[in-house]
C-alpha cells in the first residue's frame, strides 16, 4: 500500500503539477504506527500549504473589468492562478499534543519541511522516533521531506490552481459567470468535479450622475466547489477524498484607455477544504478504518489589482491579489459585447 501521498495531490491539482509527483520520503504506513491521532497531527502540519494555497486559488481569476457585459455578451476565460507559499509554511515544528512521536535528537533543532517546503537529503533531515502506547520504540526514520517546487518548476514556490469559466451578459447591468467541470472518471485510478457560480452587478447605474463618471464599478459574489477522490488502492477499498469550496464578495473598479484595462478589487474571502483518508489500512500491528480525516478553512480581506489587454476579441489578462497566500494569476480569453 506504500504510496507518497503527493500521488493523491497530482489528481487533486487536475494533474497541472506532473512534476509534483517526486515527493520522497512520505511513508503514510510508518506514520500510522505512531496511531492515527498522532498520524492525523503530522500530515495536518505537512499538508497545511497545499490546502491553504488551493483555497487562497480558487478565488482568483473570476473577472478582469468592472464592466458587465451587455445583454448576451459574453466570455469564455482560462486562467492559472499561482498562490505563493509563504516562507512560514515551507517548515514546521513537531505539532503539540503529539503522544507517540519524538525527536531522536531532543537537542535538535533543524525544522521539519512542509510538501512545499525544500527537497533535502536524509542527512539533512530530523530523524523521528515512533514508540507504540506502552512507550516501546517501533521505527525511526527521517522526516518527510518537501518537494522544492521553487527549484524547478517556477520561480517561486506556489500552488497551481486552474480554472475555466463562462461569463454571460443579462439585464440590467447585471452578468452572471459559471465555472463548471462534469463528473470525470480517470480511468478507474480517480474522480473529480466542479461547479462555480458568479454573479456581477453594475452599481455605477445608481450613482448621480453616472455617466460622467469616468470609471465603471461593480459588486461581485463568487462561489466554487470542487470534489475529488483518488483510488489509492482499488482492491483493497482504500481511497482518498479531496472537497474545497470558495467564496468571495468584493467591489470591483475599473479604468478602459484604448485596448487596455486596469481593475482593482477588495472585499473578503473564505474557503473551506476536507480531506479524507476511507479505507482500512494495516500496519505491523494494527488496522486502521477511515483514519484521517483533515480540515482547513480561513478568510479575510482580498485585495487585488490586474491588467487585461483586449485584441478585438482576444483578452489577456494578468491579475495579483494580496492575501496571506499572494496569488499571481494570468488568463487567455475571448470577450464579445
Amino acid at each position: 500500500m506504500k504510496k507518497t501521498l503527493l500521488i493523491l495531490f497530482a489528481a487533486c491539482f487536475l494533474a497541472t503539477t506532473p512534476n509534483m509527483a517526486k515527493a520522497q520520503g512520505l511513508d503514510f504506513d510508518s506514520f500510522l504506527e505512531a496511531g492515527i491521532d498522532d498520524a492525523s497531527l503530522l500530515l495536518e502540519s505537512y499538508l497545511q500549504p497545499a490546502f491553504e494555497g488551493f483555497g487562497f486559488g480558487m478565488n482568483s481569476g473570476w473577472y478582469n473589468t468592472a464592466k458587465t457585459h451587455k445583454f448576451l455578451g459574453f466570455d469564455l476565460t482560462g486562467s492559472i492562478s499561482l498562490a505563493r507559499v509563504p516562507d512560514s509554511r515551507q517548515f514546521f515544528t513537531l505539532p503539540t499534543g503529539l503522544t507517540n512521536v519524538s525527536l531522536t535528537n531532543p537537542s535538535d533543532t533543524r525544522r521539519l519541511p512542509t510538501i512545499f517546503g525544500p527537497n533535502l537529503g536524509a542527512d539533512d533531515l530530523p530523524e523521528l522516533r515512533f514508540t507504540d502506547d506502552n512507550g516501546e520504540e517501533v521505527i525511526r526514520i527521517s522526516a518527510p521531506t518537501g518537494l522544492g517546487i521553487d527549484e524547478d518548476i517556477v520561480p517561486f514556490n506556489a500552488v497551481p490552481v486552474p480554472m475555466v469559466q463562462l461569463g454571460l451578459g443579462l439585464f440590467k447591468g447585471t452578468e452572471v459567470k459559471l465555472r463548471y467541470i462534469p463528473e470525470q472518471d480517470f480511468d478507474g485510478d480517480g474522480g473529480i468535479k466542479l461547479f462555480g457560480i458568479g454573479v456581477m452587478h453594475d452599481i455605477k447605474q445608481y450613482l448621480p450622475a453616472e455617466k460622467l463618471l469616468p470609471f465603471d464599478l461593480s459588486l461581485f459574489l463568487g462561489y466554487t466547489n470542487l470534489e475529488s477522490y483518488v483510488n489509492i488502492d482499488e482492491d483493497a477499498g482504500q481511497t482518498a477524498e479531496f472537497n474545497a469550496s470558495a467564496w468571495t464578495v468584493q467591489g470591483v473598479i475599473s479604468k478602459k484607455i484604448l485596448f487596455f484595462t486596469a481593475f482593482a478589487g477588495l472585499g473578503y474571502s473564505n474557503y473551506d477544504i476536507d480531506f479524507n483518508m476511507l479505507g482500512n489500512y494495516t500496519t505491523e500491528t494494527t488496522t486502521f478504518t477511515d483514519p484521517v480525516s483533515l480540515t482547513y478553512k480561513d478568510n479575510g480581506i482580498r485585495t487585488n489589482i490586474g491588467v487585461r489587454v483586449k485584441l478585438l476579441f482576444l483578452t489577456i489578462t494578468g491579475e495579483y491579489a494580496l492575501q496571506e497566500y499572494n496569488t499571481l494569476t494570468a488568463g487567455v480569453g475571448i470577450s464579445i459585447r
